[in-house]
């Protein structure tokens, strides 16, 4: 969109071109009520008189009747399109209201309402919506976003069911000029102010070179309804000609109702004053003694120690050369201009007011900037500073003296008035009015009348300079609020006032400077409009004509459109008549153009995104002007000029240099020229997309809007009716031995693992018993196949068996069939056995294993711990019968205890929970016991009962590998992986509390993705810069993307995520076969987007884990693909590294002092254009034709270094293997900007050759920047000298020499404490590297210099080489292998005090001790950060403070402070220091309130046992009741049951 806020701009005030409008939108996308409107309703007051008038900047919108002359340009309207003059007050919009409504009532299309201003789009808008209710109409502004809507998507939805637009100029210019509005969507174009549409103006360029060109060719155009006070803006009559054929128009006025027309015009009475001129006409003032001092000052400044002339002595680049050679030539430098603007406006001042005010306006501003010296100003201020100090200034009275005839005169019209004053005074400068408010407030004559401010409108232009040269004040901009409130009754002003703000009607107007045109006249007359007004027009000679000049203008400006007969002329060519020549850059499909006159500013726009942010660059581009001498015997002998642009370094060197097509008088013209070649050659090469604005990611990417957090998919895939269709239908069965490891049994179960379908192999299954100890499950890699037939020799289904020992006391079995069928190889097992003897304590002995033992009359199994010989006193019972008293004394007693509650689960139950922990405590000896006459026991051991008891954790674990094998084989065919196991993994969320979870998987998959996208993206777009680079990869692998590929292609069914069911019951293939039999319900289940998107890269995690980068790249490919239009595809790996290395310069030389660097690397470069591409900042352009900066390479680099990380935490295994966390911890800790930066000088490359400028002829050479002599091999000499890593980068800039001085300063006095933290303490010093604040180019420099090995080799093993040699993967290693704490403060802190949580949100307030509060909140607004799983992820630090600045940082949590600390030397060191002390005070108040209810816990326990010692507990499960036992009551349920009588699993 418009890129150059000040551009054509007339008002300069609150102008929306870039969104830097200071009104409020709130009113903005207004709704309407759909009803229909009647268009008669408008015109059934047409000719009442109204109580209250419509004005042009109308602030209240109210219910308006039309008037007769009204309607009569109303229906002028309808026959051509004209531009309707009339004055200011007489109710312009109620015609373009009428006109309108009968637009809308006869054509679907859109209306485009277009204004100057936001403020008097607003106030239009508003008219419309009250006036036209109906109708839906809109005000679009740069508020709105309206600059960065590049999609036509955006543009179709805002303007859904909208029939009015209201906005500036420059938004349907722009969104007309890029394809997003074409004019055939339009019926009807209304301008407001349409006086201002001429040069090149937005609305000129948009009817000059779209509309009229349609219109031409017979295409649909709208109609044109143009609204002026004057249709002038010069006093040249011709340019009502001009304005009609630009607008393709005639202006005209009502002469049939002329008479009310002027009964609702009030105009004032207009007085010409002269003031006379006491130095004659045209002469120069006479300077005042300061203002000499100050000349003299000026013109002693020594260019040649300019700062910017400095500055640009050390580039030594061709773009400084140029500039340098401007700045010597012109004297066009900063500093230059700031005191050649001070003395001219000192000039103008002693000539209009006089001398004091020249002088009373240099020493205020000479004042202020020495003020400002003593506190760190910029170095040309510090320059002009020295010479000002030089200055003698004297005392100047605040009161006004020495006053000129014209001031003196403006002073006598203000006292004179009799009225009671309203009113404006004009004049043309910003200072003029600030010295004439001053004067007028500060007078005897004015002052207590007159309660005066100021308006300046261009003090909210950006980019505007110091307010102190015009002697503005910040309170000026709210004036226009007191004048409407009655607070001020006087403003000064500049002509912002004249048009396109709401001002309320005056009865005095003063134009202290004489109108400009008769626009500006007109204008200015219109704001008298109250009863008995009167304008006061000052002139230096009273027998001039001036009243009689402006009337007889206006009087024939009339005259011209009151001609009905006039029709609009073809427009005539303006500025070089060879600019209508000039080729048009024409996109067919979306109606996009670009001219020459436009595309400097969206060239500039396109630097300044694809460039770094960084403060070390210039990111716009920059022209170099050639003259082009002509042929001597031409009879035109003028000197010609070609332009050449030079685009930032982060443009690849093709694309870099662009030169003129033509040659030009003017450099202006020029440099147009050259842009525009430029930017059509970013067309042709991608970079521009085809609405002509830089190219986006969305351009060829689709997006998919945002997260949803939770989304609704299809219920998980269940294997079983397959299977149980298979034991029905199928002709074969498939089997694997089961070895089964019981704790304390020595010897372990077999079993034949059985399936109608094939029978997936399973990493071994470890099944909790209880909380140390587990049942081991191992199937075997062999698999056996057989037909159904041959089923006998596999031996009996025990599968039945083995669950009636564990649960039949629950549910019946007899009959069913389980899915799974497992048959022991070394005994028969029988339902028979189970409670098959009476109780015999020598019987029971006598088993090698022991068995279960059951109650008579239940089936409830139980443990033995212990046979008793007798019956034990009841004081050593913790759980007595409630009988005790009554059972047999001297029978054997057995002592049991319950199966656990929760037993066969993935992940080890909590002890404290474990029944099996119980030890004797209190004098209690035994938890439970029975006389042996009530116990029988099974007729096998007890661990076959332990087995079927975990048979529902063991067909869960069957069913989540059944699922991984359907996906594996079938889906996943084509990929050919062999590990079923790594699969099931993939699948399996964390929290199904399942024996493994994705995570792991997921980590890896992340980093192989990010590397494959980065390389391919490389590799496909070598034109793309790294910024479009980045973006890209972002949102190729951002979850949204992610979760939508996981959709399609069905992953969503596969994903494990849910909790086994407490309350399991078995589920027979009957069951199954009934529920086949009914129709099938499509159902879903909600699941978070970020875990079904997280199972993509889960896979390509296992996908690599199974055939390495090539198997995981088939993964991306299947999973992720690209359409057949994209212009992305997946590539192999090799092919991309090869298209990368083929691109990369051949024969390239290495410079001298990047030879040590090769050398210490241990890698000899292929190609040196990689290693020097790898080592240059972008603040070198124009090096060479051919080279690039390192940008590209770093954005290839740090993806290779994530997955060298990666493989180094991968080779964990074992033991020391780590989990998700712990490898995102040391992945994110060692690639951090700060670790690398420090290792980026802590490598030393020794004994290097440098070769530098001999002192002795330094100054021979350094005469002039664009001197001809060249540094030559005799003007060097040769040293030797250590150098660090970092040394090694080749830069050109003062601001990154600055940096790397200020850095080493810092590295030197922090390194010995840094290395003791990290090589002695075992831990990452944040706050220290904080301190050491390095700038990103210092890590930037290491991931590129890893992705030009990569490139050049094509080898892991190479990087890893390097990576050893710089420090990285010994520092990695050392870590892991010493358990380093390696966790950032910030990422600790935000685990400990989630900051979405209001009782925990965190807040750091920083202090500086120079700026005070800088930064509040939980991010730095000026500094980049980033979120990854919900971790921050700490960004490089790129922000130097001021000289001997120190800061502080509270740290709140939950509104709470928590840390306090001072004397940090950066931001970032204050705020890393706040959380680590944050962290320590979260830990030591959860610590104590956890020993502290513990204590409690433990106190309430001692007084349950204590109680339940005095009064016994007869509920436990197992025991019998008051009315059990020979009575025939029923047992309690079991421990291992809850109340509805199923088990409780995990």
């Amino acid at each position: 969109m418009n890129l150059d806020p000040r551009k054509d701009n007339p008002a300069e005030m609150d102008v929306d071109r870039d969104g830097s409008s200071q009104d409020s939108d709130d009113e903005s996308f207004k709704s309407a009520v759909d009803e229909p409107f009647d268009l008669k309703e408008l015109y059934q007051d047409a000719l009442e008189e109204l109580s209250e008038e419509l004005n042009d900047e109308v602030s209240t919108p109210a219910a308006l009747a039309a008037r007769a002359y009204q309607l009569e340009m109303f229906e002028a309207s309808l026959k051509q399109n004209i531009i309707v003059a009339m004055d200011t007050g007489s109710g312009k919009t109620q015609v373009a209201v009428l006109r309108i409504a009968r637009e809308l009532e006869q054509s679907d299309k859109r209306v485009w309402f277009l204004a100057p201003t936001v403020a008097l789009a607003r106030q239009q808008q508003q008219v419309l919506q009250s006036q036209i209710p109906s109708a839906k109409a809109i005000l679009l502004c740069g508020k709105d976003g309206v600059d960065s809507w590049s999609e036509q998507a955006v543009w179709d939805a805002v303007l859904l069911n909208v029939r009015i637009v209201v906005s500036t100029y420059q938004i349907l210019s722009d969104a007309n000029a890029h394809g997003f509005v074409g004019l055939d969507s339009l019926s009807l174009i209304v301008i407001d102010e349409a006086h201002n549409c001429n040069g090149s103006h937005p609305i000129s360029r948009l009817m000059t070179e779209a509309y009229l060109p349609a219109k031409r060719v017979g295409l649909p155009v709208p109609s044109i309804l143009g609204l002026t006070a004057s249709p002038l803006m010069s006093n040249n009559l011709d340019d009502i000609e001009k304005l009609e054929q630009v607008l393709d128009a005639v202006c005209r006025t009502p002469t049939k109702h002329r008479d009310e027309l002027l009964a609702h015009v009030n105009r004032p009475e207009m007085l010409v004053v002269s003031y006379g001129d006491s130095e004659g006409p045209g002469a120069e003032p006479t300077p005042t003694d300061l203002m000499i001092r100050f000349r003299e000052a000026y013109h002693g400044l020594d260019i040649s120690k300019d700062p910017e002339v400095l500055f640009l002595k050390a580039q030594r680049t061709e773009r400084a050369r140029e500039r340098l050679r401007q700045a010597f030539t012109k004297k066009d430098t900063l500093a230059q201009k700031e005191m050649r603007g001070f003395y001219n406006r000192a000039v103008l001042l002693c000539g209009e007011v006089g001398p004091w005010a020249a002088d009373f306006y240099l020493s205020r501003g000479i004042s202020q900037m020495l003020a400002e010296l003593e506190c760190e100003p910029p170095a040309h201020f510090r320059y002009i500073g020295e010479a000002l100090r030089s200055i003698p200034i004297p005392a100047i009275s605040e009161e006004p003296n020495q006053l000129s005839p014209k001031v003196q005169t403006l002073l006598q019209v203000l006292a004179s008035h009799e009225q009671d004053p309203v009113g404006i005074v004009f004049a043309q400068e910003r200072v003029m009015v600030s010295i004439v408010t001053h004067v007028i407030s500060t007078h005897p004559l004015t002052k207590d009348r007159y309660r005066t401010a100021s308006m300046i409108g261009t003090a909210r232009v950006p980019g505007k300079t110091k307010n102190y040269k015009d002697m503005t004040k910040r309170e000026d901009m709210t004036s226009l609020e007191g004048f409407r409130e009655g607070r001020f009754n006087l403003l000064v002003a500049t002509s912002v006032l004249e048009e396109g703000i709401d001002v309320p009607i005056c009865n005095l107007v003063i134009c202290f400077d004489e109108p400009l045109n008769i626009k500006s006249f007109i204008q200015r007359r219109g704001r008298a409009r109250m009863g008995s007004s009167t304008l006061y027009l000052m002139v230096q000679d009273a027998s001039g004509q001036s009243a009689t000049d402006w009337r007889d203008l206006e009087r024939l400006m009339k005259e011209k459109y009151e001609d009905e007969m006039r029709q609009n002329a073809e427009p005539e060519l303006v500025e070089d008549p060879r600019l209508g020549d000039y080729p048009v850059l024409e996109v067919e499909g979306t109606g996009a153009r670009m001219t020459i006159r436009d595309v400097r500013s969206h060239l500039h726009h396109f630097c300044a995104k694809v460039s770094s942010r960084s403060r070390h660059l210039q990111n716009e581009p920059y022209f170099v002007i050639r003259k082009v001498y002509p042929d001597p015997a031409s009879p035109d002998r003028r000197t010609l000029l070609k332009a050449t642009v030079h685009l930032p370094a982060s443009v690849v060197p093709d694309l870099r240099r662009h030169e003129s097509l033509w040659t030009w008088t003017s450099e202006r013209l020029a440099v147009m020229d050259a842009s525009f070649q430029a930017y059509k050659a970013l067309y042709n090469a991608g970079l521009v997309n085809d609405h002509l604005l830089p190219t986006k990611v969305s351009d060829f990417l689709t997006d998919f809007g945002y997260d949803p957090g939770h989304i609704w998919v299809k219920t998980q895939f269940d294997p079983w009716p397959e299977v149980a269709h298979a034991w029905q239908e199928g002709s074969f069965l498939y089997s694997r031995r089961l070895t089964i490891l019981v704790p304390g049994v020595e010897v372990p179960l077999e079993f034949e693992f059985i399936l109608p379908v094939p029978v997936p192999y399973m990493a071994p299954l470890k099944l909790w018993w209880n909380s140390t100890s587990a049942l081991t499950l191992i199937t075997d890699p062999e698999m056996q196949e057989f037909r159904k037939e041959e089923v006998a020799s596999a031996g009996p289904d025990h599968s039945y068996a083995l669950l009636a020992m564990a649960f039949e006391h629950r549910f019946p079995l007899k009959g069913r069939q389980y899915p799974i069928r497992l048959v022991s190889t070394q005994r028969k097992l029988d339902v028979d056995g189970i409670a098959a003897l009476e109780f015999d304590p020598r019987l029971y002995e006598s088993f090698p294993q022991p068995p279960l033992v059951r109650l008579v009359d239940r089936k409830v199994p139980y443990f033995v711990t212990k046979v008793l010989p007798s019956k034990p006193p009841v004081e050593l019972i913790l759980k007595p019968s409630p009988d005790h008293a009554d059972l047999p004394e001297n029978v054997p007693y057995v002592v049991y205890k319950p199966i656990g509650k929760a037993v066969g689960q993935f992940i080890p139950p909590d002890a404290a929970l474990d029944h099996d922990n119980w030890t004797p405590k209190n004098g209690k000896l035994y938890q439970k016991v029975l006389p042996s006459t009530r116990i029988q026991m099974d007729d096998f051991p007890a661990v076959f009962a332990q087995v079927g008891a975990v048979i529902p954790a063991f067909t869960r674990a069957v069913e989540m590998s059944l699922v991984a094998a359907d996906l594996m084989y079938n889906r996943l065919g084509c990929l050919q992986l062999d590990n079923l196991p790594l699969v099931t993994t993939a699948l399996i969320s964390s929290g199904s509390r399942a024996p493994t979870n994705y995570e792991r998987l997921e980590f890896i998959g992340d980093t192989i993705l990010k590397f494959c996208a980065c390389l391919s993206a490389s590799a496909l777009f070598p034109n793309y810069h790294e910024r479009l680079l980045s973006q890209w990869k972002d949102k190729l692998v951002n979850n949204v993307r992610l979760c939508r590929a996981s959709l399609d292609f069905g992953l969503d069914e596969y994903v494990i995520n849910s909790v086994a069911s407490k309350k399991w019951r078995p589920k027979f293939v009957e069951d199954y076969l009934d529920e086949m039999k009914s129709p099938e319900s499509a159902e879903t289940r909600q699941m978070s987007s970020k875990m079904v998107a997280d199972v993509v890269e889960s896979l390509i995690g296992a996908a690599y884990v199974c055939g390495g980068m090539s198997k995981a790249l088939e993964c991306i490919s299947l999973l992720i693909p690209t359409s057949k239009s994209s212009k992305f595809k997946w590539q192999n790996i090799g092919v991309s590294r090869d298209q990368l290395f083929e691109l990369a310069p051949k024969d390239a030389i290495l410079p001298k002092q990047l030879e040590p660097l090769e050398k210490a690397m241990g890698y000899t470069f292929t190609k040196k254009s990689l290693l020097i591409e790898a080592m240059t900042h972008p603040s070198c352009p124009g090096l060479s034709d051919n080279d690039s900066c390192y940008e590209r390479l770093e954005f290839l680099g740090d993806a290779t270094l994530d997955v060298i990380v990666v493989k180094r935490l991968m080779a964990e295994t074992g033991p020391n293997e780590l989990a998700h966390n712990d490898m995102h911890e040391y992945l994110s800790s060692v690639v951090t900007a700060d670790i690398m930066a420090f290792l980026a000088m802590e490598w030393v490359i020794r004994q290097t050759d440098i070769f530098e400028i001999n002192p002795a002829k330094l100054d021979a050479l350094d005469l002039l920047p664009f001197s001809k002599s060249k540094i030559t091999s005799a003007n060097l000499v040769s040293n030797k000298e250590d150098w660090p890593f970092w040394r090694f980068m080749r830069h050109n800039s003062q601001h990154v020499a600055a940096t790397q001085t200020a850095t080493k300063e810092r590295y030197l006095a922090l390194r010995d404490d840094i290395r003791a933290a990290i090589w002695k303490q075992n831990e990452l010093p944040w706050a220290l590297l904080a301190r050491m604040g390095p700038a990103k180019f210092y890590s930037d420099i290491v991931e590129s210099l890893i992705g030009a090995v990569w490139v050049d080799s094509g080898s892991w093993e190479a990087c890893e080489h390097v990576l050893n040699q710089m420090g990285l993967l010994p520092l990695l290693d050392h870590l892991l292998k010493n358990k380093a704490h390696v966790m950032h403060p910030n990422v600790e802190l935000q685990i400990l005090a989630p900051p979405n949580k209001r009782e925990t949100r965190t807040e750091f307030v920083i202090i500086s001790n120079k700026r005070g509060i800088i930064s509040r909140g939980t991010e730095f607004e000026d500094e980049p950060s980033a979120v990854d799983d919900g971790l921050v992820t700490v960004e490089p630090y790129d922000d130097v403070p001021a000289h001997g600045e120190v800061f502080s940082c509270k740290l709140f949590v939950g509104g709470k402070q928590v840390a306090d600390v001072t004397g940090a030397g950066t931001k970032e060191e204050a705020r890393v220091r706040a959380a680590e002390m944050g962290c320590w005070v979260i830990k030591a108040e959860r610590k104590a309130m956890a020993e502290k209810k513990a204590e409690k816990a433990e106190k309430a326990a001692a007084a349950a046992a204590v109680d339940n010692e005095d009064k016994g507990d007869n509920t436990e499960n197992g025991d019998t009741n008051a009315k059990s036992g020979e009575n025939g009551g029923k047992e309690e349920v079991p421990d291992h049951r809850d109340a509805d009588g199923d088990t409780v699993m995990n």
